[in-house]
């Protein structure tokens, strides 16, 4: 089966800057590992405003992006008020699941 990408979002919660200190550690450590295990390949919160997190995942499914949901501290601390996965159709650019031939 060809792998695809998925779109882990994540709506932060408003005082996400603040609080995530206690729990950074911990949730980097799950990001790290899910890229050293081929899954993630990147990470991080939008800036100016930190509201929102975007994580993208590789795979046969989204199930190593929900995996990351229920491991990740910040979800489980309230750091995330709202999350979803979504299926994006990469198609230009290195590493894109689905390539298109130039015109």
């Amino acid at each position: 089966m060809t792998q695809r990408h998925f779109l882990l979002i994540y709506e932060l919660s408003d005082d996400y800057l603040e609080r995530r200190g206690a729990f950074r550690a911990e949730h980097l450590a799950l990001a790290q590992l899910n890229v050293a295990e081929g899954r993630l390949q990147l990470g991080g919160a939008l800036a100016a405003p930190a509201d929102m997190a975007l994580f993208l995942f590789l795979g046969d499914d989204d199930s190593a992006a929900r995996a990351f949901v229920d491991a990740d501290p910040y979800v489980a601390n309230g750091l995330v008020k709202k999350w979803s996965v979504r299926e994006w159709t990469t198609v230009v650019g290195e590493g894109a699941v689905q390539p298109v031939s130039p015109a």
